[in-house]
């Protein structure tokens, strides 16, 4: 009811030219809607809009939506907004933003409003709690507590001190549960950092939320681990963050090639 109410205004608003005209363009375009308890839940605004029966298409459009524990903010050089259900469709140097953190960037973006979903098919770009990831192709929901990246995953992340990353590829996709505070990594997944690489099938990686580190990682599937020139084969692998420990399970075995004592 305040939805339909709040845009049935805006639309007289508009209605200053001849009602014949197809579309309208309005300078500065701004609407918003609030809760039953006076508590603000979406607003929209641009620096211009062309009204059409059913949509809106907005130039520099900025909107802010509003939760209990959460504000997210999103910006994009062109918009489609949809008058009815007030899904969003974005495209044009995307960014999207959170209270909590999460930073976005993309070029095309699907924002269903009334199944509080995001989707796109483009490359993007997220930053949570120091961890950076970078596929083409994403679905997840607008508090981004769970999120699924499709294809030709990157993910970047710190050490305790910030200096050095583990970075993570596989080829797809990566399932994402912020609030379990776990990552699952599917199909030819390679860990590199300073200390070598790993390969595997799958890998589900284990966080400390709260101080934003990698706890545990298990990588399971044709699992092979290169130190240097040594190769080390197991069914799973199970890796330990704070210590450094490694167990390996399902007949591992060592193929070592120990440096050359010759005298030049």
């Amino acid at each position: 009811m305040y939805r339909q109410f709040l845009i049935l205004a805006v639309l007289l608003f508009m209605s200053f030219s001849v009602c014949a005209f197809a579309q309208e363009k309005i300078k500065d375009f701004y609407i918003s809607n609030y809760n039953q308890d006076g508590s603000p839940d979406w607003e929209v605004k641009g620096k211009e809009a062309f009204v059409h029966d059913k949509h809106v298409d907005i130039d520099d459009m900025e909107a802010k939506y509003y939760s209990k524990d959460d504000t997210i903010s999103i910006k994009s050089n062109k918009a489609k907004l949809d008058k009815d259900k007030m899904d969003v469709y974005l495209n044009d140097n995307v960014r999207v933003e959170s209270k909590d953190g999460v930073k976005l960037q993309t070029e095309v973006l699907n924002w269903e409003r009334t199944n509080n979903k995001i989707n796109t098919a483009e490359w993007v770009q997220v930053e949570k709690d120091s961890f950076q990831i970078k596929a083409k192709g994403l679905d997840g929901d607008t508090q981004f507590e769970k999120v699924d990246f499709q294809k030709e995953i990157e993910m970047q992340i710190p050490d305790k001190e910030g200096k050095e990353f583990t970075v993570i590829t596989c080829r797809g996709p990566l399932e994402i549960e912020y609030n379990k505070g776990t990552a699952v990594f599917n199909d030819s997944v390679i860990v590199e950092n300073k200390e070598g690489k790993l390969y595997a099938d799958t890998a589900t990686v284990f966080f400390d939320m709260e101080k934003k580190k990698m706890t545990k990682m298990v990588a399971e599937g044709n699992v092979r681990i290169l130190r240097g020139e040594n190769i080390t084969f197991a069914k799973k692998a199970t890796y330990f963050g704070d210590d450094g420990k490694i167990i390996l399970e399902g007949q591992p075995r060592l193929i070592y090639f120990p440096e050359s004592n010759e005298n030049p």
